[in-house]
């Protein structure tokens, strides 16, 4: 089962106050780097990374074998990146593509790992942390158009995710998004 990882990190972290994938780990890697070394640990191949605000800067952290999507219309809004990061030829090509925000440090590779055990060409499945929808998140091939037309007028996918058919899938802190400095643990 080929698996595209994509880390979402084009945005601007306005209330951050610099983009989120530029923010470092105790170990001094990138948040986006070390999102895209857990989608790569998990078994994604490949992993890509939406750069759109300060992208040279992002795209300089990623290490070697992770591909930057450029989004130039990242202010749009979050949908902006994800269909960006759906029409890429990687995604095309994959059974299924796992999409994973930049701002959520607390998920783990167990986590990452237990929403791709679900991997197939129609699969639609959502992070859960209790009744709170997170991610990662994983679309299956058989579902792909669908999921980028949702998102074309720069909303995620959201509403898309939210209906009955999607499979939720429990992973500690995957809605526990960092949105200022007072959560960067």
């Amino acid at each position: 089962m080929l698996v595209t990882g994509v880390v979402l990190a084009a945005g601007a972290g306005r209330r951050m106050g610099t983009p989120k994938g530029l923010l470092r780990r105790p170990a001094g890697t990138s948040w986006a780097a070390a999102a895209a070394g857990l989608l790569t640990a998990a078994g994604c191949d490949p992993v890509l990374v939406t750069v759109g605000a300060r992208a040279a800067d992002v795209r300089a952290t990623l290490p070697p074998g992770v591909r930057a999507v450029e989004v130039p219309d990242w202010d749009r809004g979050p949908g902006a990146g994800v269909a960006r990061a759906l029409a890429d030829p990687a995604v095309r090509a994959a059974d299924a593509v796992l999409l994973q925000l930049v701002d959520l440090p607390h998920v783990d590779l167990e986590g990452v790992r237990s929403v791709l055990g679900f991997a197939s060409r129609d699969a639609l499945v959502r992070a859960v942390d209790g009744d709170r929808p997170g991610h990662p998140v994983l679309v299956g091939r058989d579902h792909v158009d669908a999921a980028a037309a949702a998102c074309a007028g720069g909303s995620g996918l959201r509403e898309f995710l939210a209906g009955a058919d999607v499979q939720r899938v429990p992973v500690r802190g995957s809605d526990a998004d960092a949105d200022g400095p007072q959560d960067v643990p």
